[in-house]
């Protein structure tokens, strides 16, 4: 898929878990002792301007029915890693963009309730907006203010200076597990301020230097 002026092949999407305390806490969850990580498909991605499809599954059931968003400051993976160490970080790394980790937050927690995984409140189709662009330089990407907004009404503001575990720890401890390819996302968590969105939405994801991830809402199959 072409971001502005590049174009990446990712075989894999990545999602950092509760890396900003606040949020953490916001979700009555425990800050973790090491980066929590887990997968979105490649289904998900939609590029600027591109609609996010509002699930009719999750619209007309009220037990399941709430779709929240998540901003987050990604960066693409430049050439294949693994067990890289933590100093050697911008060698592997193409640049830098906006991601937003669309969750269906009322399945996901039904999910985690019953011990079940909570992989399909991830992964529906359009739940990973990214853009507008890759920007290939970014003098200090851990001091750039990154917000969000519903329908021009602010709903996340913070620093990425507040992420829990920084890039270099990120993309060490991930590559650990697994071999990082070319154009692969890695998605470094949200701040709090996450909640629900509806069809007509319109989300305005914004980070100094990138610029602003926008996208509307629109319910499944609607005209």
């Amino acid at each position: 898929m072409k971001i502005g002026d590049l174009e990446i092949f990712p075989t894999k999407i990545i999602c950092l878990g509760r890396n900003y305390a606040e949020h953490a806490k916001e979700m009555n969850s425990q800050v973790p002792p090491e980066p929590i990580f887990f997968g979105k498909t490649i289904n998900c991605l939609i590029k600027n301007k591109e609609p996010i499809i509002y699930p009719r599954i999750l619209y007309e059931n009220p037990e399941i029915n709430r779709v929240d968003h998540e901003v987050e400051l990604a960066f693409i993976i430049k050439k294949k890693c693994k067990n890289i160490n933590p100093e050697e970080y911008e060698d592997f790394i193409l640049g830098y963009t906006i991601f937003l980790d669309i969750t269906a937050r009322k399945m996901q927690k039904k999910d985690r309730g019953i011990n079940l995984p909570w992989y399909r409140s991830k992964n529906f189709d359009t739940f990973g907006p990214i853009g507008p662009q890759i920007i290939e330089e970014c003098e200090n990407p851990h001091n750039l203010k990154i917000e969000l907004k519903v329908n021009g009404e602010v709903k996340q503001s913070s620093n990425t200076k507040f992420m829990i575990f920084k890039i270099p720890e990120i993309i060490a401890y991930i590559s650990k597990y697994l071999t990082l390819d070319p154009g692969d996302i890695i998605a470094t968590g949200t701040p709090s301020g996450v909640g629900p969105i509806l069809p007509g939405d319109v989300l305005e994801a914004s980070i100094d230097k990138i610029g602003t991830l926008t996208n509307k809402v629109i319910l499944e199959d609607s005209d």
